[in-house]
């Protein structure tokens, strides 16, 4: 004889009224437990979810900030061929507007020691901007998940440029280097402060890697004014964002003297395509190896022609003699103007300059003595190269040869083409095309995001 445990209570009248059976009981306990599990299961997914479109929201907010910085400092982009701080006349030098070797003023000394005596957080005395293309070897978590197992080339670039940028409360005249750095490595392997590229990066540590932008300038402000010539650059190194994976700048060239099919428009290119395919010889990036070790090897594009650095490989430039330089001598002598540059030459046309550009002629006797090349007259007698050394503003270019807004007279020259002659100038791009590319602080959820930035002026 079987029995049913009843689970109830009797009424007032004695009657039973209906109850749960143990059955009943542990299949809603069991179904209670299953309801539980699910809400659970939803409850960590939501909160999941939320965590993942938090960390999208953060990354998406880094690209943003990133960006604008990069896209308001590149926009001011300045072109000068002193791109570094210097102090005119300095150790007895002739004061003539222009930086000669010895006038580099060093950075102040800061939290991070001294400072650069040469500028910038590695390497010399530069005249001119550049981007640096470097790369690093790394997976990505997210790889690491999926299988990977070889590990992959990635971007670390270095741009180093003058802008005008927002710092100390004012918009300010100075360097602007932007880099992606290791903070992981050991601190007695970083340079001035400032953490080296990555070379090869554990896939734990990918989400460590930052962009640095370095901000040089001089602090002018009511109480400096009158110490201009004592005054030294001061640093700001900012981190512009994390989980930093990529870092890729591609530059806007176009020659218009020798355009190929297919490229009548232009084109962008890393330093290494502009290396292996030039769009001019004496331009093209130069070569290196990593400074750490890393894969492949750096390439920096050099913006500016020539160099105050007379050692530097730059091929020396002609005055080609006119008719009658000076357009008020001319008399009943058809007048030709004076050309500067080239002829017929392969490997420099001057491609990047045009009409309102500007460019420094001088010798080297000019700046080893001085003489009257600082007022801009005629070099001192030792100088057989007798074109006025001063700033010119570029009329036409033909072919290479540059014709001047400034009359010069040619006239006592005897007919003789005053060689050789050096010159300095800068350029800029017409464009730069950013990527970056971030995680998020777990080191997942990749993001990729492009922007080109058209600069507001090419020269000045």
């Amino acid at each position: 004889m079987t029995s049913t445990l009843r689970i109830g209570r009797a009424s007032r009248g004695g009657s039973r009224t209906a109850a749960f059976t143990l059955i009943e009981l542990m299949v809603a306990l069991a179904l209670g437990s299953i309801i539980a599990v699910v809400i659970s299961i939803v409850s960590t997914q939501a909160r999941e979810a939320y965590t993942q479109t938090i960390n999208k929201v953060d990354v998406y907010k880094s690209f943003r900030l990133a960006f604008k910085m990069l896209e308001d400092d590149l926009a001011g982009w300045i072109p000068t061929s002193e791109l570094e701080f210097y102090t005119d006349g300095r150790g007895g030098r002739p004061r003539d507007r222009h930086w000669q070797p010895g006038e580099q003023t060093p950075d102040r000394t800061d939290q991070w020691g001294r400072g650069q005596v040469d500028g910038g957080t590695y390497g010399d005395y530069d005249e001119y901007a550049f981007i640096e293309q470097l790369q690093y070897t790394s997976l990505e978590p997210s790889e690491v998940l999926d299988g990977e197992i070889d590990k992959k080339l990635h971007d670390a670039y270095r741009i180093y440029f003058k802008t005008m940028t927002y710092v100390e409360g004012a918009v300010r005249e100075a360097t602007v280097e932007y880099l992606l750095v290791d903070p992981t490595v050991p601190q007695d392997q970083w340079v001035n402060g400032v953490p080296p590229p990555p070379s090869d990066v554990k896939p734990a540590d990918v989400k460590n890697l930052t962009l640095y932008k370095i901000v040089r300038y001089y602090p002018i402000d009511e109480s400096t004014i009158m110490l201009l010539n004592r005054m030294e650059p001061k640093r700001q190194i900012i981190e512009v964002a994390t989980n930093v994976t990529d870092f890729r700048l591609e530059y806007f060239v176009t020659n218009p003297f020798e355009r190929q099919p297919g490229r009548q428009g232009g084109r962008f290119v890393t330093p290494e395509e502009d290396f292996s395919e030039p769009v001019e010889l004496a331009t093209r990036p130069s070569r290196s190896p990593h400074p750490r070790g890393g894969p492949g090897e750096v390439y920096r594009k050099v913006f500016g022609y020539g160099s105050m650095k007379v050692e530097q490989p730059f091929p020396r430039a002609t005055a080609y003699v006119a008719r009658v330089g000076d357009n008020q001598l001319r008399g009943t002598v058809e007048h030709r103007p004076l050309r500067f540059g080239f002829e017929s030459s392969p490997q420099i046309r001057f491609s990047e300059l045009g009409p309102g550009d500007s460019i420094y002629v001088f010798t080297e006797s000019a700046i080893s003595t001085g003489g009257a090349a600082a007022s801009g007259g005629l070099p001192n007698i030792m100088n057989s190269v007798r074109i006025p050394v001063k700033d010119y503003t570029i009329k036409s270019n033909l072919q290479g040869l540059l014709e001047f807004v400034e009359d010069i007279d040619a006239s006592g020259w005897g007919e003789q083409n005053q060689s050789p002659i050096l010159y300095k100038a800068a350029f800029i791009p017409s464009a730069v095309r950013l990527t970056l590319r971030m995680v998020d602080d777990e080191g997942l959820n990749p993001k990729t995001m492009q922007q080109v930035v058209w600069m507001l002026r090419r020269s000045r």
